[in-house]
C-alpha cells in the first residue's frame, strides 16, 4: 500500500472507516472517527488493526495479550500502535489473535498470542507491544536479511511474501508448509516446495494457507517430470487394461509421507498421513456402446483385483506395490498381445463409423512426463505391429474417443485404501476411511460440475483387445490445423511487469478437514499443492476465512470451497471440497472480496457505478441476544448501506469492514466508472470468445473454409485473444488502483497508451482482412447451422436491434465491437481531466491520454469502412482477375467505372479501368490488368493553359502516362487520392513521420522496392534504395536473378559514383568482385576488380574496360609471388609503357606494348642473368639487339625468336674460349 500524500483531492474524502456484523434491516454500519484517511484494515477474531495514511497503526477490540495496559477498546476508538511510532508501515495483517505490520524498509513487526510461534519470537507467550522479527536467509553467509512485501496471519501460523516473491513461515502445524514434524517453528523459513515461483499474494485461514502463484514459462513448465516417487519408488504414472480400453492414470498416493501434526511438538501421538504427488483428480473412461462413464479410483482399484497385490504398512516388511501394473508387465503383456492372432469376419465398410478424438478449441494439450509417454508409446507401438499384420482381415466397430475432461475433482480413494493406511490410531483411520466414503457417495456430481474445466492427465485409450481398421490409421494421418491458443502463451511480452499477470494458480496446503483446501477430499497437506481446477480461471485475489477459502477471478467470479456451516459459501447448503461459483445474479460483477469466521462479503459493481455490497454467511443478531445466529446461504445485496463509493471490504470474526471514499470533485465516481467500465467490457470479450470465438474456429477446422480464409481466422483469434488479455490486465490494475492508491499517476493506459494501441490497430487490421477476403461470409453457412435460425446470442453480443440481418453481417458487428471502447476510454478520460486544473500536470497527461484514444478510433473507423467498400467491390469485380489482385491487407480507395478517368491517345474501342488501391495502382484491359505499386509511383497535374484537357501525368519506373479526368474536380479528387495513398504507403513502411497525412502531396525523393519486369538491362531485377522522380537516384541494391549484385549509388537510373559489384561465374562456380567507381551505368574510374580466375586489377577503367594505367595479378602463385604488369590499357589491353614480371617463364619485360603483345623497344630481363635489349614484333624479337650474359659477355647482332645469335661477338671478357661460340 502506498502511503504518499494524495494529490488529486484532499485527504479528507478518502479512506473512511464503516464496520459492523452480519447483515439485516436493522444493521446500521458505523464510522469510525480518525484524524487520517485508512489505507488497509485486518480483522482478527475479537480485534483488528488499521493503516492510515502516513504509516501509522491503530487497533481496536480485545487485547488480552496486553495484561497491565488497556485489554479491550471499542471499534470506533482504536488506539495507536505507540511501539511503531518511528516506523513507516506500508502493510498490515491479522490472525486469530495475533497481528503483524511490515514496514518501509521490508521489517516484519509481530504482536499478540504466541503459543504456537506465530509472532517468531521464542520464549514469550504473548508479545504485548509490536516487536521486530528477522527474517533471514540461513543459505547465505553472513545470514541476509529478507525485505517482506505483505504479510498474512492465521491463528497459529503466520506468512509473509518476501521481495523475491517467495514464502517464509513460521508457527505451528502443517499449514506453515514445511517438511518438518517439530513444533514451533521460532524462526521465519522458507517454503521450499514454491521456491522458483513467483508468489503474488499469501492468505491464511485458522488452519490453512493460500497462495496465489504466476504461472511458470512455457519453457519451465515443459519440463520433463520425475518417473518414480521419491520415496516410495513406485511409478507415478500406471497403466491398466479394462477389457475395451486402456486407462493412464498419473494418480499416485505415498504412504511414507511426512508427518502431519495438528498440535505442538509437545502434544503426543503425533501420527503420519497420506501425502498425495497429485490433486484426488477424477476418472473418465469411454465404454464399448461410447457412453462416458464416471469412476472413483475404489472402483478402478476394485476392477483390477485379478492382479496380484503386496500392500504393506508404514514400517512394516513389505512395501506397497502399485494398484496398476508396472513399466516391464505392461510391456510383456504388449509382446504376447502382439503374438497372438485374432480371426474373424470383416463387416462392410459402410458399417464402419470411426471417430477420432479432438482436443477442445483454445485447450492446450497436457505435458506428461517420459513415463507416461513410454507407457503411451508401448501401447501405440504394440497396436500399431498388430494392425501391420492383421488391418487387411480386421475392422473395428466401436467407437474411439480420448477425452481431456476437467481436472481437480473429489478423487476416488487411492488403489489398496485399507492396506495402504499407514499404521495409526483406530480413530485416525476410521477418519479417513469415513472420508473416502463420502467421497465415493458424492464423486459423480462433483465429476459432472467440472467436466468442461480444464485438461485431465488420466487418459483412456482404445482396448488392446480391440482391432484396428486401416481407415482409423489414414485418418489419423491427415495434416491437421494447429490449434491456436485462446489465452496468449506467456502473457504479452510488451506489458511486462507494468500489468498484473492473469496466468496464475491458487495453491493452498494446512488442514482440510473442511474441505477447505479444494482438492476434493478432506485430507491434510504438509505442502503446497496447486488447485488445478482454478489454473485456467484467472484468479486474482484469494482470501481465506477460519474454515473457507475464496478466489476472485478477473471476470469478477467468486469460487468458495470449504465449510458452508451458515452458508458462507453462498452457493449451497452442504459444504464443497473443490471450487464452486458462488450464487449471483447476471450482471453483477464482484471485484473484493473478504472472508470472516463464517461469512463472506462481497464488493461489486453497481448500476450507477457505485459499489454494493453483498453478504452471505451468518447472521448476528445481537439485539436478541449474544448468541443469536441466523444463516444465509446465498449472497444478498446489503441495500440499506449507504456508504458512498466503496473501495475495499475486510473481514474476519463476527466483523465486517469497508473503506469508502467520498465523492467530492467527482474524481472518485469517476476512477469507479472508469473501472468499472473496464470489468464489463471484459466480461463481454470473454463471453464473446467462450461462446462465439471457440465454435467458430471449430466450425472452420470442420468446413472448408479455403486455405487463405482459415489463416485469416486464426490470426483473428490470436488478436482477439491479445486485446481480451490486455483488457483483463487493465482491468485488474485498475480495480487494484481503487483498493490502494487511487490516483492518476498508476494508470497505465495513459503512460504506456502504446501498447494498447498497438494491440487496437492489430485486431482492427486482422478483422478487416478477414472481412475483406470474404471470410464471415464464407462462415455464414456454418454459423446457421450452429447457431440456429434466431441467433440471439449473437444479436445480445453485438449489441444489435434490427431485425433479419444477415449472420455474417451480425458477426462483422460483433468483431468490430472492441472499437468503440476507445472512445470510451476518450470519454472517461477526459470526465478524469475536469477533476484536476487546467494547468496541472494530471490534466496535461490525461487530455493527451483522450487525444490519442479518441484520435485511434476515428482512424479505425475510417479503417473498417474501407474494408467494407473493398468487400463490396470484389463482389462485383470481374473474377477472373480477383485471385490475382484480392490480398488481405489491400483495400480500395477509388475506381474509374464511372468513366471519370480515361487513357490519354487509347483506342476508340478499347477500355481502360483505372483502381486505386492502398499500394496500387491497377489498370485494367478486358482480361488483363497491370500493376503499379504506389511506392514507386509519381504523379503531376498537367497546366490547363491552352487547353481543355484536365490531365494527370503518371510516372513509374519503366512506363511515363497520361490520365485525362472528366472535369476539374475530378482531376482534383483523383490526384488528392493518389497522393494520400502514396504517402500513407510509405508511411506504412515507416518512412514517414506522424504528419504524414497532412502533407500535400508525398515527396519526390523517396526509398522504396521494385522489380523491373520490361528494362533490358535490369530485366526481373529488384532494386531496392533512394529513388528520384521515378528513377533510382542515390544509394540502392540492384538484385539480378543469375546472381549479380550491385550495391552503392545511382544517378537518373544508372549506377553513378562509387559501388560495389558481384557477378558469378558459372564455370568457375565463383564471383567477379567489382569495387570501385561507376558512371552512367558502367565502371568508369579508379577500381579494382578481382577475377574468379584468381587475377586482381587495380587501376582505372572506362566504359566497363580497363582503360589507363593499372596492375594486374595473375598467375597460381597469386597471394605470395603473382606475375604482375603494371603500365598503360587501352580499351582493356595492355598499350603503351608497361612491366610485366612473368613468374611462369622466370623473366621480366620493360617496353612497348600494343593490344596485349610487346611492340616496339623492349627489355627483358631472365632469372639466369640474361640481359636482352632490342626490338620487338608482334609479341616476338626481330632485327638488332644487344645481349649481356651473367659472366659479362656482351653480344650484338640479329636476333631469332628462339634467342638465337646470327651475328658476331663484339666482345669477350678474358679468359673465355672463343671456339665456344
Amino acid at each position: 500500500y502506498d502511503n504518499s500524500e494524495y494529490s488529486s483531492c484532499n485527504s479528507g474524502e478518502r479512506g473512511s472507516l464503516h464496520t459492523w456484523k452480519g447483515y439485516s434491516c436493522s444493521v446500521t454500519p458505523e464510522r469510525v472517527l480518525l484524524s487520517r484517511p485508512v489505507l488497509q484494515a485486518a480483522l482478527g477474531t475479537r480485534h483488528g488493526v488499521l493503516l492510515v495514511e502516513g504509516g501509522q497503526v491503530y487497533s481496536f477490540g480485545e487485547f488480552p495479550w496486553k495484561q497491565s495496559q488497556v485489554s479491550e477498546v471499542g471499534p470506533l476508538k482504536p488506539v495507536l500502535e505507540s511501539a511503531l511510532s518511528g516506523q513507516r508501515v506500508v502493510a498490515v495483517a491479522a490472525g486469530s489473535f495475533h497481528s503483524g505490520a511490515v514496514t518501509e524498509d521490508g521489517g516484519v513487526h509481530m504482536w499478540g498470542e504466541n503459543s504456537f510461534g506465530q509472532c517468531g519470537l521464542s520464549s514469550l507467550t504473548v508479545v504485548p507491544n509490536p516487536t521486530p522479527v528477522a527474517v533471514l536467509d540461513p543459505d547465505t553467509s553472513p545470514p541476509h536479511t529478507i525485505r517482506v512485501l505483505e504479510l498474512a496471519c492465521g491463528e497459529q501460523h503466520s506468512l509473509a511474501l518476501s521481495a523475491q516473491h517467495e514464502v517464509w513461515a513460521w508457527g505451528s502445524g502443517c499449514q506453515l508448509g514445511l517438511v518438518t514434524t517439530i513444533f514451533p517453528i521460532w524462526k521465519p523459513q522458507k517454503v521450499e516446495h514454491l521456491a522458483g515461483r513467483h508468489v503474488l499474494q499469501v492468505a491464511c485461514g485458522a488452519f490453512h494457507s493460500l497462495a496465489l502463484v504466476r504461472c511458470l514459462p512455457p519453457q519451465e513448465a515443459r519440463r520433463p517430470l520425475p518417473d518414480k516417487c521419491g520415496q516410495c519408488n513406485q511409478l507415478l504414472y500406471t497403466m491398466t487394461d479394462k477389457e475395451d480400453h486402456v486407462i493412464i492414470s498419473d494418480s499416485h498416493y505415498c504412504p511414507l509421507g511426512p508427518l502431519s501434526s495438528h498440535t505442538s511438538a509437545s502434544a503426543p501421538g503425533l501420527q503420519p498421513s497420506i501425502t498425495d504427488h497429485t490433486d484426488y483428480e477424477r476418472r473418465r473412461t469411454v465404454a464399448q456402446n461410447g457412453e462416458v462413464l464416471t469412476t472413483t479410483d475404489s472402483d478402478i482399484s476394485a476392477a483390477g483385483t485379478d492382479s496380484d497385490r503386496t500392500v504393506g504398512g508404514v514400517g512394516g516388511a513389505g512395501s506397497q506395490s502399485s494398484p496398476y501394473p508396472d513399466d516391464q508387465a505392461v510391456k510383456e503383456y504388449l509382446k504376447k498381445l502382439s503374438d497372438t492372432s485374432l480371426v474373424e469376419e470383416t463387416p462392410p465398410a459402410d458399417s464402419l463409423d470411426l471417430l477420432t478424438s479432438d482436443l477442445l478449441p483454445g485447450v492446450m494439450p497436457v505435458t506428461t512426463s517420459s513415463a507416461l509417454n513410454s507407457l503411451v508409446s508401448s501401447c501405440a507401438s504394440a497396436v500399431a505391429e498388430r494392425v501391420v499384420s492383421t488391418c487387411e482381415a480386421l475392422s473395428l466397430k466401436k467407437r474411439i474417443n480420448c477425452y481431456y475432461p476437467g481436472v481437480g475433482g473429489v478423487a476416488g480413494a487411492p488403489g489398496g485404501v485399507p492396506g495402504g493406511f499407514p499404521v495409526g490410531p483406530a480413530e485416525e483411520r476410521v477418519r479417513l476411511e469415513e472420508s473416502m466414503q463420502g467421497k465415493k457417495s458424492c464423486s459423480t456430481g462433483d465429476i459432472r460440475e467440472e467436466e468442461a474445466e480444464g485438461l485431465s492427465r488420466r487418459l483412456s485409450l482404445p482396448g488392446l483387445l480391440s482391432q484396428v481398421s486401416p481407415r482409423l490409421l489414414r485418418r489419423a494421418s491427415r495434416p491437421r490445423v494447429q490449434a491456436v491458443p485462446l489465452t496468449p502463451v506467456g502473457g504479452l511480452p510488451e506489458a511486462g511487469e507494468l500489468l498484473p499477470s492473469l496466468q496464475t494458480e491458487v495453491w493452498s496446503w494446512g488442514r482440510g478437514e473442511e474441505g477447505q483446501l479444494g482438492h476434493g477430499d478432506n485430507l491434510p497437506r504438509l505442502q503446497p499443492l496447486c488447485i488445478k481446477c482454478l489454473s485456467s480461471k484467472e484468479v486474482v485475489l484469494v482470501a481465506a476465512g477460519a474454515h473457507h477459502s475464496l478466489a476472485l477471478t478477473t471476470q469478477s467470479q467468486v469460487f468458495s470451497w470449504g465449510s458452508n456451516s451458515s452458508g458462507q459459501l453462498g452457493h449451497m447448503a452442504c459444504p464443497t471440497t473443490i471450487p464452486r461459483l458462488a450464487k449471483l445474479s447476471e450482471g453483477i460483477r464482484v471485484w473484493d472480496v473478504g472472508a470472516g469466521a463464517q461469512h463472506t462479503l462481497l464488493l461489486a459493481d453497481g448500476d450507477c457505478y457505485q459499489p454494493i455490497l453483498y453478504y452471505s454467511g451468518q447472521q448476528v443478531r445481537e439485539a436478541a441476544g449474544p448468541h443469536t445466529h441466523t444463516q444465509c446461504t446465498e449472497p444478498l445485496l446489503c441495500s440499506t448501506f449507504c456508504l458512498g463509493y466503496v473501495s475495499g471490504v475486510f473481514a474476519g470474526g463476527q466483523s465486517c469492514v469497508a473503506l469508502a471514499d467520498r465523492n467530492v470533485t467527482g474524481f472518485i465516481a469517476s476512477l469507479h466508472e472508469l473501472a468499472a467500465a473496464e470489468r464489463k467490457f471484459y466480461c463481454k470479450l470473454s463471453s464473446v470468445k467462450n461462446h462465439i470465438l471457440r465454435p467458430l474456429l471449430d466450425l472452420g477446422e470442420n468446413y472448408s473454409l479455403g486455405p487463405a480464409s482459415t489463416v485469416l481466422l486464426q490470426s483473428l483469434a490470436r488478436c482477439y485473444s491479445r486485446l481480451c488479455h490486455l483488457t483483463g490486465q487493465h482491468s485488474a490494475s485498475l480495480t487494484a488502483n481503487l483498493r490502494r492508491r487511487r490516483d492518476v499517476k498508476s494508470l497505465v493506459m495513459l503512460e504506456h497508451a502504446s501498447i494498447f494501441l498497438d494491440t487496437y490497430n492489430e485486431y482492427c487490421c486482422s478483422v478487416g482482412n478477414f472481412l475483406v477476403m470474404g471470410g464471415f461470409q464464407a462462415l455464414a453457412k456454418p454459423s446457421l447451422e450452429f447457431f440456429g435460425k434466431c441467433p440471439e446470442l449473437l444479436q445480445r453480443l453485438a449489441e444489435s436491434s434490427e431485425e433479419n440481418i444477415p449472420l455474417s453481417d451480425l458477426l462483422v458487428a460483433l468483431f468490430y465491437l472492441p472499437m468503440r471502447h476507445l472512445h470510451e476510454y476518450g470519454r472517461l478520460l477526459l470526465k478524469l481531466g475536469t477533476c484536476f486544473e487546467v494547468n496541472s500536470v494530471d490534466y496535461q497527461k490525461l487530455q493527451d491520454g483522450c487525444s490519442k484514444f479518441e484520435a485511434l478510433a476515428l482512424h479505425l473507423k475510417r479503417r473498417r469502412k474501407e474494408a467494407e467498400y473493398t468487400y463490396h467491390f470484389w463482389k462485383s469485380f470481374p473474377g477472373k482477375m480477383t485471385d490475382s489482385l484480392r490480398k488481405p491487407p489491400r483495400r480500395l480507395i477509388c475506381e474509374s467505372s464511372n468513366k471519370a478517368l480515361t487513357l490519354q491517345n487509347s483506342g476508340r474501342f478499347s477500355v481502360n479501368w483505372f483502381i486505386l488501391f492502398n499500394d496500387a495502382l491497377v489498370h485494367a484491359q478486358f482480361s488483363t490488368h497491370h500493376v503499379f505499386p504506389l511506392a514507386t509511383l509519381w504523379v503531376e497535374p498537367i497546366p490547363e493553359e491552352n487547353t481543355d484537357l484536365y490531365g494527370l501525368k503518371v510516372i513509374s519506373p519503366e512506363e511515363t502516362f497520361t490520365l485525362l479526368a472528366c472535369s476539374s474536380m475530378e482531376k482534383a479528387k483523383w490526384l488528392r487520392s493518389i497522393n494520400q495513398a502514396v504517402d500513407q504507403a510509405m508511411s506504412g513502411a515507416g518512412q514517414s513521420g506522424s504528419g504524414a497525412g497532412q502533407r500535400a502531396e508525398p515527396p519526390i525523393s523517396r526509398t522504396a522496392c521494385y522489380t523491373f519486369y520490361k528494362d533490358s538491362r535490369l530485366k526481373e531485377a529488384t532494386y531496392e534504395g533512394r529513388w528520384l522522380a521515378g528513377k533510382p537516384n542515390g544509394r540502392g541494391t540492384v538484385k539480378w536473378l543469375d546472381g549479380r549484385i550491385y550495391t552503392g549509388t545511382f544517378k537518373n537510373g544508372l549506377e553513378d559514383g562509387f559501388g560495389d559489384y558481384v557477378m558469378p561465374s558459372k564455370t568457375l562456380n565463383l564471383n567477379d568482385h567489382y569495387q570501385g567507381h561507376w558512371k552512367e551505368g558502367k565502371m568508369h574510374g579508379i577500381g579494382t576488380y578481382k577475377y574468379a580466375t584468381g587475377e586482381l586489377y587495380e587501376g582505372s577503367f572506362q566504359d566497363n574496360m580497363r582503360h589507363g594505367h593499372g596492375m594486374l595479378r595473375s598467375g597460381t602463385l597469386n597471394s605470395s609471388s603473382p606475375s604482375v604488369f603494371i603500365g598503360q590499357w587501352v580499351h582493356d589491353k595492355k598499350t603503351g609503357y608497361g612491366v610485366f614480371d612473368d613468374i611462369t617463364r622466370g623473366e621480366k619485360y620493360m617496353g612497348m606494348w600494343q593490344d596485349d603483345q610487346r611492340q616496339g623497344t623492349g627489355i627483358i630481363v631472365t632469372q639466369f642473368g640474361l640481359y636482352y635489349e632490342g626490338a620487338f614484333n608482334n609479341n616476338k624479337m626481330q632485327g638488332t639487339g644487344v645481349l649481356l650474359s651473367e659472366d659479362n659477355t656482351t653480344y650484338e647482332g640479329e636476333f631469332s625468336e628462339d634467342w638465337t645469335l646470327n651475328g658476331k661477338v663484339s666482345n669477350l671478357s678474358a679468359g673465355d674460349d672463343p671456339a665456344k661460340f
